[in-house]
């Protein structure tokens, strides 16, 4: 069990910039500290985006004949895409610098760089894909390099912390672009209670600034001079130490203003979640407009972060700000929710947007005329399955759903997929008769049909789940909804095409109740993730901050919602 004492409080977070780290005029220490001295040990370090666990670097510091050298390898998945196959920085016994070397694949291009120091000049030996360049820099002699998201760099910044304190200028070489300075604000200390014993950490405050920009960051080391963290609250990033990860899991969410957890009582258990209610404004006298969060399909929780981007946490803080109180949930069996759910179809974790939207209704906080459900991908069927038999719930959005039926959907997006990788005729076609008899066997169409499908693939596919799937047609349920619907489709979505947003519309249009009313909207340049098409790939700190939920689906959204259930109807 881990305990943490006085917890850090991470500052908030700031504005784009260029680059993590930056010039900054300050005044450096009157005298240049004795560098420190940790200890030589190994360790692993998990790397966070947005308090999801993304990848891991095993990191080694050593004593040579001259000074020090720091080793690591590690895979970093989305958004970052990195993977290390070797990491070498090595330093004088003053931890000035004297070498490093990279070997990696980044945005799955390789990725070299050789870099040596000598008089004040760094020379650079950079490779990346097909590319060659070679430059040089004027670094300070005493510089430390940290190029961005090869975490196991920073211990020598942690080797030079802890000989400092507030006040402290550190030169910083952003390898193989800049030099620039680390300031120390101010250290904070921890006691942190693990399994293997107590650690004391030193927390130094520390401010990176470009120009007028500025970002903030805290490093933790412990008593022996070695790193335990890097938080990097304005880029949403965290690296953790393997005996301190649980805590920075817990430490790093990604809270939007006016968010507190809730436990929700389920039948045989409970579903944990998050509500966020509009910050700063107080409530209408009949309660706020709610919108709950439906959970799709695969392994997200709350926050339903895709590819790095928690597509929930943005929503409920970009809705929250439009006036809503918003509520989003692990589903039954991930993150701190109960349940299981190998157990589960699409009819049970219907169930649980029931159980939800109840819980909304009975909150005092909550105006229960004005419950409005909201999924995207194919939780989308969940919410329609729910909304089709739940009264409670007043309207519902769709983003990005699929609009046909399961088994159909399954055959299309694995036809896409094998397209975009350009696969050979021959192997294309052995691949989708495959899925199509995993298909057949799933839903009982042949006898015989797993006689042949590997048993790995038949453990996978012969679940409640997935047969709820395969036989669920949004035509059929559609019909059964009588709420205004939203259904809101990037067209530059590549996993679910905008056709899909086309069907749902014909479907929701042949209903007849008149209070049926149904609304489209076709985002040009937005793809499934709700992204901006065209997003960069990540090869610095400053570009995660551009990958957002698009703006835009937020507004398209509370316009809607401002029209069919109003923020404030006063």
């Amino acid at each position: 069990m881990l305990k943490v004492v006085q917890p850090f409080r991470a500052r908030p977070a700031l504005p784009a910039i260029l680059c993590i780290l930056v010039a900054l005029a300050a005044p450096a220490a009157a005298q240049a500290p004795q560098p420190a001295e940790p200890a030589e040990a190994g360790a692993i370090f998990t790397v966070f985006a947005r308090s999801v666990p993304i990848g891991v670097e095993r990191v080694a510091v050593s004593r040579t004949e001259t000074g020090w050298r720091i080793e690591s390898i590690g895979q970093i998945g989305a958004p970052i895409q990195l993977d290390i196959r070797s990491f070498e920085a090595e330093y004088d016994a003053a931890w000035r610098p004297l070498r490093l070397a990279i070997d990696s694949v980044r945005n799955g291009a390789t990725y070299r760089l050789d870099a040596s120091f000598a008089d004040g000049v760094a020379t650079n030996d950079v490779q990346q894909g097909e590319d060659r360049l070679t430059s040089t820099l004027p670094v300070a002699a005493d510089a430390v390099a940290l190029p961005d998201f090869f975490f196991g760099a920073y211990e020598a910044l942690a080797a030079r912390l802890g000989a400092s304190g507030p006040g402290a200028a550190i030169p910083v070489y952003v390898a193989p672009r800049r030099e620039v300075t680390a300031v120390v604000r101010d250290v904070g200390r921890q006691v942190i209670q693990t399994a293997q014993g107590q650690v004391s950490a030193r927390i130094y405050d520390t401010v990176f600034e470009y120009g007028e920009q500025r970002l903030d960051g805290a490093i933790w080391i412990d008593q022996q001079d070695r790193l335990l963290r890097v938080n990097l609250p304005a880029v949403r990033l965290d690296v953790a130490r393997q005996d301190l990860a649980l805590v920075s899991t817990r430490l790093t969410g990604t809270r939007n203003p006016g968010e507190t957890d809730v436990r929700v009582p389920a039948p045989g258990f409970s579903l944990a979640g998050s509500v966020t209610v509009p910050a700063g404004r107080q409530a209408p006298a009949d309660g706020w407009p709610a919108v709950l969060l439906v959970p799709g399909t695969g392994l997200v929780d709350r926050d339903e972060n895709l590819g790095g981007i928690p597509v929930y946490g943005e929503l409920a803080g970009g809705l929250a700000d439009a006036g809503y109180l918003v509520l989003r949930y692990d589903k039954r069996g991930m993150g701190q929710s109960g349940g299981r759910p190998e157990s589960a179809g699409v009819e049970e974790y219907a169930d649980d947007v029931r159980t939800m939207v109840r819980y909304l209704e009975r909150r005092d906080d909550v105006d229960r005329d004005r419950i409005v459900v909201v999924a995207h991908g194919e939780g989308s069927w969940i919410a329609l399955e729910a909304a089709a038999r739940e009264r409670r719930i007043d309207a519902y959005a769709l983003l990005a759903a699929p609009g046909v039926p399961g088994a159909e959907l399954v055959l299309e997006r694995q036809r896409n997929r094998l397209d975009q990788l350009q696969t050979p005729g021959g192997q294309r076609d052995e691949q989708i008769a495959l899925q199509t008899r995993i298909i057949a066997a799933v839903l009982d169409e042949d006898d015989g049909a797993w006689d042949d499908i590997p048993e790995d693939l038949r453990e996978r596919a012969d679940t409640r789940w997935f047969r709820t799937f395969l036989e669920f047609d949004p035509a059929d349920v559609v019909r059964r909804t009588r709420q205004p619907a939203l259904i809101l489709h990037g067209e530059a979505d590549r996993e679910i095409p905008v056709q899909h947003a086309d069907r749902l519309l014909a479907l929701a249009e042949a209903r007849r109740r008149r209070e049926s009313t149904v609304e489209i909207a076709r985002l040009p340049g937005i793809d499934h993730r709700l992204l901006a098409a065209g997003t960069p790939t990540v090869d610095d700190y400053s570009q995660l901050l551009e990958r957002r939920v698009a703006a835009e689906v937020v507004d398209v959204l509370a316009d809607w919602m401002g029209r069919v259930v109003p923020a404030d109807r006063r």
